[in-house]
């Protein structure tokens, strides 16, 4: 019985390690396109500047990213977890 519940458990950390991997891919996805609409958005001028905005920016950018696919985002990190599983 407790071999049953020891791959069990291996199996749950495999689907939260592929999830989170999964997870963190789509969050570069998304980090390199939200990075790509604010340049688009300084080329109209729109944007105020101050003493460390580049860093404080990508930094945000980074961090709304990562909860984007943890919410969900495009679906890709769904597609990509389930075709690892698969493998």
């Amino acid at each position: 019985m407790r071999v049953e519940g020891v791959r069990g458990d291996e199996e749950r950390r495999e689907r939260l390690r592929l999830q989170r991997v999964a997870q963190e891919f789509e969050a570069v996805l998304l980090t390199q396109m939200l990075r790509a609409m604010r340049r688009a958005a300084e080329g109209l001028g729109t944007q105020a500047s101050f003493a460390g905005r580049s860093t404080w920016q990508e930094l945000l950018d980074e961090y709304f990213a990562l909860a984007l696919a943890r919410a969900g985002g495009l679906g890709l990190a769904r597609f990509l977890e389930e075709a690892l599983r698969r493998r």
